[in-house]
């Protein structure tokens, strides 16, 4: 999970955005209003919403070109969690919120991807003090 995620206001150009996304070697932001999530701009959005439409960046904003609703996910879930909201949206970000429905972090496929072998592993520990307490 990257935590602290960039996040902008849903009047934030697109122009600003893309620029912001490349300086900080980012590919999504999150879009809050009054500190909740309402949406997310992906580069895929940039290009598709925008660029694709023939769109002036700075005068179109976050607001209109991102994905809504936001999918999001409790701090406190766990991967299977994650991964199942994924392959039900079709989505490779989850927004990661903690209680109070404030934004934490952002969890995509490539952070499960890199550590589903310390994951593997760690199951499999479990897997044998489990087994071996049974016997």
């Amino acid at each position: 999970m990257v935590r602290d995620p960039v996040m902008v206001d849903p009047d934030t150009p697109c122009g600003q955005l893309s620029k912001l996304m490349r300086n900080k070697s980012i590919g999504s932001v999150v879009v809050v209003k009054d500190g909740f999530p309402v949406g997310v701009v992906t580069e895929r959005d940039l290009v598709h919403r925008v660029l694709a439409e023939g769109r002036d960046p700075d005068k179109c904003d976050a607001d209109q070109v991102c994905t809504k609703p936001v999918v999001a996910i409790s701090i406190y879930s766990d991967v299977d969690t994650a991964v199942d909201l994924m392959n039900e949206y079709g989505i490779r970000r989850l927004v990661v919120v903690d209680s109070k429905d404030k934004v934490v972090g952002i969890l995509t496929t490539d952070d499960i991807a890199r550590n589903i072998r310390s994951m593997s592993e760690e199951l499999a520990v479990k897997y044998m003090m489990l087994s071996r307490r049974k016997r």
